[in-house]
């Protein structure tokens, strides 16, 4: 074997694999996700279930806090059978963190923290969300949504006030 076809050889294998790397480029971006864009109504679900959440944690604002979890969980559900794929999928996120009824406050906060970190990407990704803003508290490391600026914080009952508007 001379050296221009040992050379020619090397050349015809580069260009079969730079070849596939396109190929497989090109297949891997055509099976991405399609995005599907949220409708109005889309967007009336996701207030909905924002506006039950706000709800829930005004009742843990309370001194002996009885929340009752019905309405927040049938607002998951209206999530499912709406058709649109990102909010089912973030409404089965959601339904297995529903506290029960008449569980410990300690285990419910676990769970609304979990839920909470689920709305915050509610409602950074569906449109007209805006009246909705996320607070952090680092004393207990976690985030919630809430209407309005002032810090009502769910999570310590001792300490109601601690915690910072994030946006």
């Amino acid at each position: 074997m001379n050296f221009n076809s040992h050379l020619g050889k090397k050349n015809q294998n580069m260009n079969v694999f730079r070849i596939s790397v396109i190929v497989l480029a090109f297949f891997a971006l055509s099976c991405k996700e399609a995005v599907v864009p949220f409708e109005t109504a889309h967007e009336n679900l996701a207030a909905k279930l924002l506006s039950e959440n706000q709800i829930l944690l005004e009742e843990y604002l309370k001194d002996d806090p009885k929340p009752n979890w019905k309405t927040f969980s049938e607002s998951i559900d209206a999530l499912v059978s709406n058709g649109h794929p990102k909010l089912k999928t973030w409404a089965e996120s959601l339904r297995p963190l529903v506290p029960a009824a008449g569980s410990d406050l300690e285990s419910s906060y676990e769970k609304i923290s979990k839920i909470q970190e689920i709305l915050i990407q509610i409602k950074t990704e569906v449109p007209n969300q805006s009246q909705y803003n996320r607070f952090y508290c680092p004393m207990v490391d976690k985030s919630w949504v809430m209407t309005g600026k002032e810090v009502k914080n769910p999570y310590a009952p001792e300490m109601r006030d601690c915690g910072e508007l994030l946006q």
